[in-house]
């Protein structure tokens, strides 16, 4: 694998100096802009697949970089890792949105960095085999094409062309099937046989449908016999089969009309390519980009698209929904004190505590910083306080490496007035202020039951949450 191409954006020369120097170190190849337009003009010349970008810089911020970046098209995916002392949650919800995949605090730790560095490598690898393995399958299906179009020259060729096809049909690399008009399988391939774990002497000459293709495989092959029968070309249909042991098999089908000497249509061939790893290599994409690469909970994206599913459940079907946000206490003196490491091992112990003693249909995420996020369906507030309050008990009676460790909660509960999960978090937060304003480490309640949406009042939103909280206090 060639060297990982790096661009850094730093208008201060001497951060810039040592991040170069830590990065040409690690074996990197790095270009080096002092500000915003010279590293989106860099980038323009010569597109990289990660870039390192302080948030504040004269002439282009960071965060109009990440956008532009975002808005170019490019053959590979761009991984942004943005430089930042800011901690609110506002601020990095802001950033994600503008693009930014991951942040590292300033003043820089290099094992910080080169933690985050590696998670940035691993999803630039996935991503690069992912698209190796996409020009590979449509290398391949244009291959597909053109060995099918020479065979159904073939048939016409009667005898001849019987017994070449018949030769090059058993020997092609790819799983081949043939079927008449009544769905009956008269090809079966080597490749077949291996694929579907079905040897010839079990599946030739009956239905496709007795054996090999069953339950949802056979409503798909159903439907791609009707549309074959009927003279369509079909390319690249993705559907799922099961071998002889019931192994889910991942395929990508083309098939093709077959012809008799005048003409008519009396059958189809398809041909099989199996995708089972690209599927795997998407879903491991896609876990990790609902992941958060510290903790190994889900992220602050898995929380909202999962809070937004049960709302819209709860809502529909009148069940309640209950919304724990955590908060570590005193954890900005924590990280000055004893280091970012150390303020990273916590919240790895935090999550982990969360996770094993929550209970089985609850989900657990880190929401933001030192703030997670507990989704309790089907949960009234008394057993939602019950659930934060074993929680607090657990974190505040963990054994800690450097000092005890407390943590505030603020919990929540759908209300018949909320319009959206947004409302929900808005809540939430608001108990979480409550409970911090309480002293920390304890449990604190939002909205009563009885409540009207005009007691409840949303933070401002240009000013942040610390304004809201400033304005609830006065």
């Amino acid at each position: 694998m060639s060297t990982l191409r790096v661009l850094i954006a730093e208008d201060d020369r001497l951060t810039a100096r040592v991040l170069e120097r830590l990065l040409r170190q690690t074996g990197y190849e790095v270009q080096v802009a002092h500000d915003g337009e010279q590293a989106w003009a860099m980038y323009q010349q010569q597109p990289v697949p990660l870039v390192i970008t302080d948030w504040m810089m004269p002439k282009m911020e960071g965060l109009e970089l990440c956008r532009r970046l975002r808005e170019q098209p490019q053959k590979g995916y761009t991984y942004i890792l943005l430089l930042t002392a800011r901690d609110h949650k506002a601020d990095r919800i802001e950033a994600l949105e503008a693009g930014a995949d991951d942040f590292v605090s300033k003043p820089v730790d290099p094992d910080e960095l080169h933690a985050r560095l590696r998670v940035a490598q691993r999803i630039l690898n996935t991503e690069q085999h992912l698209q190796e393995q996409n020009r590979q399958l449509l290398e391949l299906n244009e291959e597909l094409h053109l060995q099918a179009e020479q065979l159904e020259q073939s048939m016409r060729l009667i005898e001849f062309a019987n017994r070449r096809f018949s030769e090059l049909f058993e020997n092609l690399p790819i799983p081949c099937l043939t079927f008449d008009e009544q769905g009956i399988l008269h090809e079966w391939n080597h490749a077949a046989e291996q694929l579907y774990g079905y040897p010839k002497t079990e599946v030739l000459f009956r239905s496709m449908f007795e054996r090999v293709f069953t339950g949802e495989a056979a409503m798909c092959m159903q439907s791609l016999m009707q549309m074959v029968l009927s003279g369509s070309i079909l390319q690249g249909v993705e559907s799922e089969d099961y071998s002889a042991t019931g192994r889910v098999i991942h395929v990508m089908r083309s098939a093709f009309p077959l012809r008799d000497p005048a003409g008519r249509i009396v059958g189809g061939i398809v041909a099989v390519v199996d995708v089972s790893d690209r599927v795997e290599y998407e879903r491991h994409l896609q876990n990790l980009a609902l992941t958060d690469g510290l903790t190994g909970i889900p992220n602050h994206r898995a929380f909202q698209e999962f809070l937004a599913q049960r709302f819209t459940e709860a809502k529909r079907y009148a069940q309640s929904l209950a919304l724990v946000l955590v908060d570590v206490d005193h954890f900005k003196q924590f990280n000055d004190t004893f280091g970012h490491p150390a303020g990273d091992e916590v919240l790895r112990q935090v999550a982990q505590i969360l996770r094993f003693l929550s209970r089985g249909a609850d989900f657990v995420a880190r929401y933001g910083g030192e703030e997670f996020a507990l989704i309790l369906p089907c949960t009234d507030g008394q057993a939602a306080v019950q659930v934060a309050e074993r929680l607090r008990q657990a974190i505040a009676e963990a054994e800690w490496v450097y000092r005890p460790v407390t943590a505030s909660f603020g919990v929540a509960v759908l209300q018949p007035w909320m319009a959206n999960h947004q409302q929900l978090v808005e809540a939430a937060d608001q108990a979480l202020y409550r409970a911090k304003a309480s002293g920390r480490n304890c449990v604190c309640t939002a909205l009563d039951p009885t409540d009207t949406p005009e007691g409840f009042r949303p933070p401002l939103k240009k000013a942040g949450k610390s304004a809201w909280r400033q304005n609830q206090v006065a």
